[in-house]
């Protein structure tokens, strides 16, 4: 059997659009009402809007959050954009191997990241009772606003390298090789000439990583919960439990909020991405363009670069890690007598760990192929 392109494409987009506005429309019906919408006491009213607009929470939550996107956003956007350009068009070494571990963040879940920092950085984590010990000072505050914000910046570095990098790569060379052979050094083509010319790429991955601020939830949650610190996330998460009762019109109300302010984010980038495919010219293909030459920056650069990565990928795992095959750990504990693998072995007879593993590889392999065979499809009916 088959079907015209043209019914293919109707279905494929129609399908699309249902599936995305079908519950966005039910959050906003739920918002409207004084009770869940399923209860034979809903009303339409706008008690809901009145009571989150009055509600003080909401206000701190609302203004955390868009100074935490903010400030994440001036850390990743350029640091991810300097790494771009730095793996892409220079001579800095281990560039094969750099970019590979660069890339780590985006696999880690927010949890596990946050729990691998209080492990390693928190009022017991391992570093922080070395620090302690080692010098006699008291060390740092992990549950602050301020190193919150430097967490988050630092892993959503990735995203803004990603998306310089790809339009850094889609780049022709011909104007870099004309400045240098005019003199410029790696700095000046890099301000000069190359990332000009990727700049709505940039703005494109700054939009991105302010939208993620909005919806970042576990890092807010395991560092700033202890020290009653909310965004938008957490706000949600806590409602039904601070009001005692089903909360589902005050948490759509927030929810549409959210979308409002996301939705054109949403749009922005798009029309940021087209107009970086439109404005930056495509690279012709002739032999490659010999790398700037770094000269006596490109050792430091390298140490920067390593510096990153241990902050980002290495403190936490580590932490993480050694933290589950230790037992009680204090101050002054030896490495090597806290060692246990006790901790593995009690989850081995876990019967609910082993199901929620189970169940997390389950989604992960299966929601990844439904996934991918539905963007495939509306690609194809979209672009083709």
């Amino acid at each position: 059997m088959t079907i015209s392109f043209t019914l293919y494409r109707f279905i494929i987009i129609a399908a699309a659009v249902l599936a995305a506005l079908t519950p966005l429309f039910v959050v906003l019906y739920q918002s409207f009402l004084t009770a869940p919408f399923l209860a034979s006491t809903a009303r339409l009213s706008l008690a809901a809007y009145r009571f989150v607009f009055a509600d003080e929470d909401f206000a701190v939550a609302f203004g955390t959050t868009l100074l935490l996107s903010a400030s994440m956003t001036l850390i990743a956007v350029p640091l991810g954009v300097m790494l771009a350009f730095l793996m892409v068009r220079t001579n800095v070494p281990a560039r094969q191997w750099l970019e590979p571990a660069m890339l780590v963040p985006i696999f880690i879940p927010a949890l596990v990241l946050a729990f691998g920092y209080v492990a390693a950085l928190g009022p017991a984590g391992m570093l922080t009772t070395w620090f302690e010990t080692w010098t006699g000072r008291p060390a740092w505050n992990l549950y602050s606003f301020s190193f919150l914000i430097a967490i988050a910046g630092l892993t959503h570095v990735p995203h803004a390298y990603l998306y310089t990098a790809a339009a850094l790569r889609a780049l022709g060379t011909e104007l870099e090789e004309a400045a240098r052979a005019a003199g410029a050094g790696a700095w000046k083509v890099a301000f000069g000439v190359s990332l000009p010319m990727v700049l709505p790429a940039i703005l494109s991955a700054g939009v991105l990583v302010f939208f993620f601020g909005f919806e970042l939830f576990g890092l807010p949650l395991v560092l700033g919960d202890s020290q009653g610190l909310l965004v938008l996330s957490t706000y949600l998460f806590k409602l039904s439990g601070n009001l005692g009762v089903q909360a589902n019109q005050f948490m759509a109300v927030a929810a549409v909020i959210v979308i409002a302010i996301t939705l054109p984010l949403a749009f922005m980038q798009r029309a940021l991405l087209r107009e970086a495919q439109r404005h930056v010219p495509t690279r012709i293909r002739s032999a490659r363009a010999a790398p700037l030459k770094l000269g006596r920056w490109r050792w430091p650069v390298l140490v920067i670069i390593a510096l990153w990565l241990a902050a980002t990928v290495l403190v936490p795992l580590a932490g993480i890690t050694l933290r589950s095959v230790t037992g009680s750990w204090e101050k002054g504990s030896a490495l090597l007598r806290a060692l246990t693998f006790d901790h593995y072995r009690e989850l081995l007879d876990h019967g609910d760990a082993l199901r929620s593993i189970a169940n997390t590889l389950a989604i992960g392999l299966l929601g990844g192929a439904a996934a991918l065979a539905c963007y495939a499809a509306l690609a194809l009916a979209v672009h083709r």
